[in-house]
């Protein structure tokens, strides 16, 4: 090639024979040093490469981890509804204590009425008033 070359100078480029061998001789070792894809070259493209996949899988991370921010949010918004229904269970346990307590009482208030209001009716009222006298000391005390 490096003959073709230093014709191809000499002829058609009128270089002399000197100055043509000079040049294809310069031009045949650009060539060899050259490299049409450099390990330099790629290197630079797969750097910027993994820089921008770097990036994008930071920017993921980014939202991973507000994703978990929200979510230790909803949990502790969930932990407060659990909290606010304990409480409310509770109420209405102790509610249901309270009317429980009061049901009993009205009860016991309703027999004693019936009680004395047969009372009137004589001696079978008394009995019956005494009966439930008798009943309730036991159940109370």
């Amino acid at each position: 090639m490096l003959a073709e070359m230093i014709d191809l100078l000499s002829d058609k480029g009128k270089f002399s024979t000197e100055q043509a061998l000079v040049l294809a001789e310069a031009i045949d070792m650009a060539m060899d040093n050259t490299q049409l894809v450099t390990v330099p070259v790629m290197d630079v493209r797969f750097e910027a490469l993994n820089s921008a996949l770097e990036r994008r899988f930071a920017a993921i991370d980014m939202r991973f981890a507000a994703i978990d921010v929200r979510f230790a949010q909803i949990d502790g918004r969930f932990a407060a509804i659990d909290a606010r229904f304990v409480e409310l269970v509770a109420r209405m346990v102790a509610f249901e204590a309270k009317m429980e307590a009061k049901f009993e009482r009205l009860t016991v208030r309703l027999v004693i009425a019936v009680l004395l209001s047969q009372t009137a009716l004589g001696p079978v009222g008394m009995a019956a008033l005494g009966a439930a006298h008798r009943a309730l000391s036991i159940i109370l005390h």
